[in-house]
């Protein structure tokens, strides 16, 4: 598990028509985390936040601050 995949995961997740949909199909984060394991894309929650916080250092300008927010929301709308 890794940071890296969890930047990887953030950044894939807005073009990634076929992520995105394999996403959608998780009923919860532990089987998106999971899904995403198995892909070899694995990372845990906190390394999530870790790489949201990352990406976040790394914005120069409020929209895309914003779009970052966005997809960790995103991210977090998946129930425990």
């Amino acid at each position: 598990m890794s940071i890296q995949n969890a930047l990887v995961f953030l950044s894939e997740i807005e073009s990634n028509v076929e992520l995105r949909k394999s996403c959608y199909s998780c009923k919860t984060r532990g089987e998106l985390l999971e899904m995403l394991d198995k892909q070899g894309r694995g990372f845990t929650y906190e390394e999530c936040e870790d790489a949201t916080n990352s990406l976040l250092l790394k914005c120069q300008t409020y929209e895309q601050a914003d779009r970052v927010r966005e997809l960790h929301v995103w991210f977090l709308l998946f129930r425990d």
